[in-house]
């Protein structure tokens, strides 16, 4: 019916969506990694963390935030050299305790200083993930800015 041409076509097509598929569910759920050079100020900044989403975290218990804030620094490195420098910062910076994950990370100057933007979900000991922190550190991991809501 289809011949050889079609066959080969049909099968193209399946390993494309297979692979596809394969890709989809074996990425890590990082975070948004930014690096277009922004400048933010400290009420610019809070207006960015508003703009963010950090709602699919919102039914996670807080206790399950250090394993997934793991993943989201590992998924971070696969965004590049940069990328990588940044999560390790944050690595260093962050107890891996911390009730919180980055959902969002910015290379950036605030208030003419480099600077690193990071946006998490956080919660409560025993609560959820409902809760929207940022961070705005230096290239070293020292805390320019800190809020949340």
């Amino acid at each position: 019916m289809f011949g050889f041409r079609g066959q080969r076509s049909i099968a193209s097509l399946v390993l494309i969506l297979v692979f596809s598929a394969l890709l989809m569910g074996c990425s890590a759920q990082g975070p948004l990694f930014v690096d277009g050079g922004a400048s933010y100020s400290k009420e610019s900044v809070v207006t960015l963390a508003k703009g963010i989403d950090t709602s699919r975290l919102a039914s996670t218990p807080s206790t399950d935030a250090a394993g997934l804030r793991h993943e989201a620094l590992t998924a971070l490195r696969s965004h590049g050299e940069r990328a990588v420098l940044v999560a390790d910062m944050l690595t260093r910076t962050f107890s891996a305790d911390t009730r919180g994950v980055p959902v969002y990370v910015e290379r950036a100057t605030f208030d003419g200083e480099p600077a690193v933007v990071v946006i998490e979900a956080a919660g409560p000991q025993g609560g959820k993930l409902t809760a929207k922190r940022v961070w705005v550190l230096d290239e070293q991991g020292g805390v320019l800015f800190v809020g949340g809501e």
